[in-house]
């Protein structure tokens, strides 16, 4: 079974159940989002969605309404292909962190939460969040914590620290930790319930060296729609020649985390 970490609601969901079968995925990771940028036609429209994304990726949390209705549609739509992680706002006091990850996660039966966001140098503010996915109800939550700009190096070792103090919480790295992949592979070793999403690796060495260092922790992702689907699984297949260490990177390992049959 192929499994994607990482792929984001398009609309409409016909077209990213289109994607997928492309792309011979049988599972996504579904997270929320407040831009679409498989609307953009041209170079206006895609900069007017991404100052839309440039404010999400700040940490903004208004505008969270529509973003939640649009994954529980596509969730209820997508005939199981979906595990759905709610987003939790960073930055909230731990009441607020609580009600959301109630309202946003534990009340609509989600698997995890992602994709989390925060300004550049804030991931101090994952605090919240940690201590409530480790508390949740049923068990610790997984998170999905954005790994690119306008993240720093600084933001992905205190994530590290954050994962190290609460042990129990699988947390998942967005895409290869962005041009701080080299040092994200290091923490991976160091800290054992931290995992690595593949997607949207502009350096093929990436996916790579960190299969060949950390594969049981190495999980396959696209980024849909912000990369392409199919090109991403062509790539993270190709540059894994061992077959058993393939099936568990792309599909095996995130089935064991989240528990999926």
């Amino acid at each position: 079974m192929i499994i994607d970490c990482h792929q984001h609601v398009v609309l409409p969901v016909a077209d990213q159940l289109a994607l997928m079968d492309e792309a011979g995925i049988d599972k996504a990771v579904l997270l929320s989002t407040l831009p679409h940028v498989e609307r953009a036609t041209d170079l206006e429209s895609f900069r007017a969605e991404m100052a839309v994304l440039g404010r999400v990726l700040a940490g903004e949390s208004s505008g969270r309404q529509v973003p939640s209705q649009e994954l529980a549609a596509s969730v209820a739509a997508g005939g199981g292909r979906f595990v759905a992680f709610g987003k939790v706002p960073v930055g909230l006091s731990q009441q607020d962190t609580e009600k959301a990850l109630q309202e946003e996660v534990i009340d609509p039966g989600y698997a995890g939460v992602g994709e989390l966001t925060f300004a550049g140098d804030g991931a101090a503010a994952l605090e919240s969040v940690f201590r409530a996915a480790a508390d949740a109800p049923g068990g610790p939550l997984p998170l999905l914590v954005h790994g690119f700009l306008p993240q720093t190096l600084a933001d992905l070792r205190t994530t590290a620290d954050l994962a190290a103090r609460h042990p129990r919480v699988p947390v998942i790295i967005g895409v290869l930790g962005g041009l701080h992949w080299l040092e994200t592979i290091d923490l991976l070793k160091e800290v054992p319930n931290l995992y690595l999403d593949l997607g949207s690796s502009f350096v093929s060495l990436a996916p790579r060296l960190a299969v060949a260092e950390v594969p049981e922790r190495c999980l396959f992702g696209s980024n849909t729609p912000f990369a392409d689907a199919y090109t991403n699984r062509v790539l993270v297949e190709r540059v894994i020649p061992d077959a058993g260490v393939r099936r568990r990177v792309m599909g095996e390992n995130l089935a064991e985390l989240l528990g999926i049959a």
